[in-house]
């Protein structure tokens, strides 16, 4: 927080500040000087007033120094904000994004989502690739990317498109995907995990092997085709450190009666041959979900495995295909890890370990229970049950005809039945409502409706007006007919429940990775961390050398919201003097506990991550959900993108990182450089010397912060020694797929070199750099 008797430095620019001074009165702050960029003029009441006509008051009273941090904190409301409760206060960059989703021609059509898509160079041309999979609606797309002669948008330097590749697999019930180069010959080979019918028909997973650009399916071939199981998420991974790619495969329970393990691995064998290996306690994980890491820094593959239905449980790899369970050593004793959708994995601190964001969240099934949304300026009601056998309703006020739109169940089982609508105590029958028109939309007047009939035997929805504006809609299943139940009504101006409506909400987890154990910082995350959450994603969005994340929220039942960007802020946090020996989440000390208590949506975290949510990184009001997406530069300006993909039904964006041109348009002297305090660092890992892959190697850069100012105290300069970034190469968050980043972004602050680089492959090999520029792009290995 600001201190007494301090000067504090707050600016883009330590050489442009335009800075004036203002006495903040004795009983506010005592003899402090606070120095605030941009400012035109400080009244007698205390406000300040900047360029844009921002506008922070300074309260008659304040009740404590933390409040009056907070109040502080609004004076810059558009693309940066001040970073206030901190040791260092520093104008934070917000960097804002546009959607270029069809200039670069990624067309794709409304659809359903299974966990984000697989990012990697595919064709190793040096330009990320794209697969994308819409569960199974549509077959599995393959974009590549391609330069151009001219700009396909409004930016001079983005030549880059992406065409769409013939389907490499007909249409299924495709699950995650995964890209890695299992037989060594210089382009990434593609894994699908294919579902199993609800336990029907168990299948194996399926290896589509790249000859130049053409996916073959060479799954029987290679040994794969006699293990089925319900796929769910696949991995390339080196388990033995042999230098080939095994792969493991997670999936859904078992059926009654099945014999084949619940989760496999393949060994790579050589000749593009794979053979089952016994893994006993893999075989047994509870998860649907994993993320390959490396926890304790011994370059050996771990995993994370998670799932919205159990706990997360965590492994250490031991190279011979087994793992030891270390769960309650990392995460404590009986922590609730439930829900997890999603994770990230990102060095926060810079200390030269992964760190983790576990996104939580209810998913479909989850939902299906007693949920309701009412938007009573829009007059709207949606609401979400259970297709099981069942018999719920609800009462509402109407005082005019109503619509019925989105009447919409997800048939369980081979029979597409369909639930009819009767009005009235007479049960009139209406039109059928079915699956396929979820844009039908159906007026009802209190005349058509007219009573509520004294008893219902029949599946289906039972609408009633019971006069008075009163109304009655009651839902009976006589049997399990469907996944879930979803209806909306607008025309509604209350609402009134036979039942208490489920909390979708559920609270993010991030831990900090202490060596031996996790340590809970939940608690540094704002209040947007509480809510249904579906996935999430980390890149250094502001290139100020520290990872950011990128959360997607799941919205209203029926309106897509805007996802929330988490800008890290913990380097200017004492984080070193958070306790790390009570680490289980229900062994934190209270003010700890943020993530599993009720959440202040107007409170703001004094330090840790602040949120900023006008990115313009989502499409909001449209009939879809977020889910997933992945963080990376795909025109390679030095500015981390964004691809989403919006669920049930929404399509595939790209959002083009602006931070360039916010810089040049908010910098008076309109220099085309990149700002001194964004620069970045693009490098394309190879492969190593002895040809070994990519994947799993480690990446860290060293730079010097002799030229960083940090804190005006008694006008010395006080500066850090270095910085280490750190990045394993791999998936950088992961639900269902797998990625492959090894074109890797890093952004450095104001450091204009690079004092060192060093690359380490999985077979021990390493490369070092030093004295390299910002601002371009390098390549390591071959």
């Amino acid at each position: 927080m600001f201190a007494q008797n301090e000067e504090y430095l707050i600016g883009n620019s330590w050489e442009q500040l335009n800075t004036i001074s203002a006495t903040i009165k004795p009983y506010l702050y005592p003899m402090a000087f606070i120095f605030i960029t941009g400012c035109q003029q400080v009244t007698e009441t205390g406000s300040f007033k900047n360029t844009d006509n921002d506008v922070a008051h300074l309260p008659a009273q304040t009740s404590s120094i933390n409040q009056l941090d907070n109040d502080l904190g609004i004076m810059n409301n558009r693309d940066t904000d001040l970073v206030s409760g901190l040791p260092v206060p520093i104008t934070l960059t917000k960097p804002r994004f546009s959607n270029v989703t069809q200039a670069v021609n990624l067309h794709t059509t409304d659809a359903w989502k299974y966990g984000g898509p697989s990012i990697a160079d595919i064709n190793n041309d040096g330009f990320y690739d794209m697969v994308l999979t819409n569960h199974d609606t549509t077959p599995i797309a393959i974009y590549t990317s391609s330069l151009t002669a001219t700009p396909v948008y409004k930016d001079p330097m983005a030549h880059v498109q992406y065409a769409k590749q013939p389907s490499p697999f007909a249409k299924a019930d495709a699950h995650g995907v995964a890209l890695g180069d299992y037989d060594n010959d210089g382009d990434n080979d593609l894994l699908l995990a294919l579902g199993g019918g609800n336990g029907t028909q168990p299948q194996p997973q399926r290896l589509l092997r790249n000859d130049n650009g053409l996916f073959v399916d060479v799954t029987e071939q290679s040994g794969l085709s006699k293990m089925g199981a319900r796929g769910r998420s696949v991995r390339w991974v080196d388990l033995d450190l042999d230098g080939d790619l095994d792969f493991l495969q997670i999936n859904a329970a078992q059926m009654m009666g099945e014999t084949i393990p619940r989760n496999i691995i393949f060994e790579n064998i050589g000749n593009g041959q794979f053979i089952y290996k016994s893994s006993p306690t893999f075989e047994q994980v509870d998860a649907e979900r994993v993320i390959v890491t490396d926890i304790n820094k011994d370059h050996i593959a771990d995993l994370i495995a998670f799932s919205p239905y159990s706990p997360v449980i965590v492994l250490l790899g031991q190279i011979d295909f087994s793992f030891k369970d270390v769960t309650s050593q990392y995460l404590g004793k009986d922590p609730d890890t439930t829900h997890v959708t999603a994770i990230a994995q990102a060095d926060i601190d810079n200390d030269g370990d992964m760190d983790y964001y576990l996104s939580r969240g209810k998913v479909h099934y989850q939902i299906a229970n007693n949920a309701v949304s009412f938007n009573e300026q829009k007059q709207r009601l949606d609401l979400r049950d259970e297709g099981n056998k069942s018999h719920d309703g609800l009462s509402f006020k109407a005082s005019s005809d109503i619509l019925l739109t989105d009447f919409y169940h997800f048939p369980r089982g081979a029979d597409k039945i369909t639930i009819p609508l009767f009005l009235g105590a007479d049960k009139t029958p209406s039109e059928r409502l079915t699956a396929g028109f979820p844009d039908k939309q159906i007026s009802v007047s209190p005349q058509q409706a007219l009573g509520f009939p004294s008893s219902v035997s029949q599946s289906g929805w039972y609408l009633g007006y019971l006069g008075d504006d009163q109304w009655r809609l009651e839902w009976l299943l006589t049997d399990n007919l469907a996944w879930d139940l979803r209806a909306s009504i607008i025309g509604v101006d209350s609402v009134e429940l036979d039942w208490v409506p489920q909390d979708l909400g559920v609270s993010d987890i991030l831990l900090r990775n202490d060596g031996d154990h996790f340590t809970y910082l939940s608690h540094l995350l704002p209040a947007q961390h509480h809510d249904n959450n579906w996935g999430v994603i980390t890149a250094d969005f502001n290139n100020d050398s520290y990872n950011d994340f990128f959360i997607y929220r799941f919205g209203e039942l029926t309106q897509r919201v805007n996802d929330v960007m988490l800008l890290n802020t913990l380097h200017l946090s004492e984080l070193d003097n958070i306790p790390s020996s009570n680490r289980s989440e229900n062994n934190l000390p209270t003010h700890h506990k943020a993530h599993i208590q009720a959440i202040d949506d107007n409170a703001t975290p004094s330090r840790g991550f602040v949120a900023h949510e006008s990115h313009n990184a989502t499409m909001v009001n449209r009939h879809a959900h977020g889910d997933m997406g992945s963080a990376f530069d795909h025109n390679q300006d030095g500015y981390v993108d964004i691809l989403s993909g919006d669920d049930d039904n929404g399509r595939w964006y790209l959002y083009q990182n602006r931070l360039k041109d916010q810089l040049l348009t908010d910098n008076h002297t309109k220099q085309t450089t990149h700002s001194i305090h964004h620069q970045y660092l693009l490098m394309h890992v190879g492969y190593s010397k002895s040809g070994i892959d990519p994947h799993a190697a480690e990446v860290r850069i060293f730079t010097s912060n002799k030229d960083t100012p940090q804190r005006f105290s008694n006008n010395k300069t006080m500066t850090n020694a270095n910085t280490v970034q750190f990045k394993w190469i791999g998936s950088d968050s992961a639900s269902h797929s797998q990625s492959l980043k090894n074109i890797v972004h890093f952004g450095l602050g104001n450091q204009d070199r690079i004092d060192k680089i060093q690359v380490r492959w999985r077979d021990g090999s390493e490369q070092t750099m030093i004295n390299v520029n910002a601002n371009q792009l390098i390549t390591m290995g071959k």
